[in-house]
């Protein structure tokens, strides 16, 4: 048996979720205006943890915190001329590491597919990329930049590696295929404190200062409210729950939890280390996502449409759903670990020159493929069912769904889903 496909074999296994010992699935780690300390809360209790110093620059003051996966007790903490390193040692107990000072004013951090970590300089108005091991840094962006001197917040996209960028007012993408800069929203009716991705669409999600909103920017450019405007006080963090909900915390000090679909926001919590203020969030577990990517061709009813549903986490049901098909038709789940390549071929592959087939390409690396039915409805969807165990955590599986059916060729292909659970 190939070892990609034992892999797979073992990844969609039922288990148990595994939690590390001091920081659990759904903490939510918050950093205020202090030199020395941060808080984590669970639940509505939130713990307050001291450090001797966070050993920045001019205040000094964090700004930014930033979950680390590869280590799931610790925290990276970003602001006036530094980012470090906090590891929780048990409740209200934590040591911390200062990694670099080469930094001007961190506004929030992301993790690259490196394992790097993406730093958003307020301080020089670039984006940054910071060696979390032997803390060097080094600039992805220089020069002036179409977001001038405002740059406020910014995050990778996991799925396509572009960088979403804010600033006062607007949103930016800077493609990572070219390096172009292209502008996404504007008048957004204040500085974009914080950014975040749907897990499940993929839509940019951020606050905006001023006119307190929280937005969804979908791949069409639209704006609309995730949650009535002004319910969020002053909202200046985001970040989304191991739930797939959005977590935003203002500059009064509350935290809220705002439902994905959208909806009011729920309160959480007051900020109380330090009081008041908050200007970063970050949820342990909290980076999972089932987000699409690529095009799908025709099924017999319409569209073939694959989506996902979490949450996205070790030990939890996910399940991809393809819609538009003939009822009652023979379907296949193709799962596999690239998008990229299959078997030597390079991926997209368009599949009409060798199937027949009208607009379809394979979009995921067939190592497993698993047959099934659509449903007797019309128009039928059909559904496939995994839960990863603790050896898929921090891996991509890509998923793809094909159907039978009385189209071109006999066969249609969905869009691809790309599921990441921490």
């Amino acid at each position: 048996m190939p070892r990609s496909t034992r892999l797979l074999a073992a990844l969609i296994s039922t288990c148990s979720a595994w939690c590390p010992a001091q920081v659990l699935p759904g903490d939510i780690a918050a950093t205020g205006f202090s030199a020395s300390a941060f808080g984590v809360l669970r639940g509505t209790t939130i713990t307050g943890y001291p450090t001797t110093g966070f050993l920045g620059t001019g205040p000094a003051t964090s700004q930014a915190v930033l979950w680390d996966p590869a280590n799931p007790n610790d925290f990276l903490i970003g602001g006036f001329g530094f980012v470090g390193r906090a590891t929780i040692a048990g409740p209200g107990s934590a040591s911390y590491t200062l990694i670099t000072n080469n930094v001007g004013i961190v506004s929030q951090m992301s993790w690259s597919a490196t394992g790097a970590v993406v730093l958003i300089d307020s301080g020089s108005n670039q984006v940054r990329l910071l060696d979390p091991v032997g803390g060097g840094v080094v600039d992805v962006t220089a020069g002036g930049q179409p977001w001038g001197t405002t740059l406020s917040a910014g995050l990778i996209d996991p799925v396509s590696g572009d960088l979403v960028l804010g600033n006062d007012g607007s949103l930016f993408r800077l493609t990572a295929s070219s390096g172009v800069v292209t502008p996404l929203a504007s008048s957004l009716g204040g500085t974009v404190s914080g950014i975040t991705f749907d897990p499940v669409t993929g839509d940019v999600i951020a606050t905006v200062l001023t006119s307190n909103r929280l937005v969804r920017v979908d791949a069409a450019g639209a704006v609309t409210d995730v949650a009535p405007p002004f319910s969020l006080p002053g909202p200046n963090a985001l970040a989304v729950d191991h739930n797939g909900d959005f977590i935003a915390a203002g500059g009064t000090g509350e935290i809220y939890r705002v439902p994905r679909a959208g909806g009011s926001p729920v309160y959480l919590t007051y900020n109380t280390s330090p009081y008041g203020n908050v200007n970063g969030v970050s949820v342990a577990f909290g980076s999972g996502y089932g987000r699409p990517f690529g095009s799908g061709c025709l099924g017999a009813l319409g569209p073939s449409e694959l989506r996902a549903s979490g949450p996205f986490q070790v030990g939890s049901l996910i399940t991809t759903t393809s819609t538009g098909h003939a009822p009652n038709a023979p379907a296949l789940t193709i799962l596999g670990l690239s998008n990229l390549d299959h078997l030597g071929l390079p991926l997209p592959l368009l599949l009409d020159p060798l199937l027949g087939t009208s607009g379809c390409s394979l979009l995921a690396s067939a190592d497993v493929l698993l047959g099934g039915l659509t449903t007797a409805t019309s128009p039928a969807a059909f559904a496939f069912a995994l839960v990863p165990n603790t050896s898929f955590a921090g891996r991509v599986l890509y998923v793809q769904h094909a159907c039978l059916e009385p189209v071109p060729g006999g066969l249609s292909f969905s869009n691809g889903l790309a599921i990441h659970v921490p």
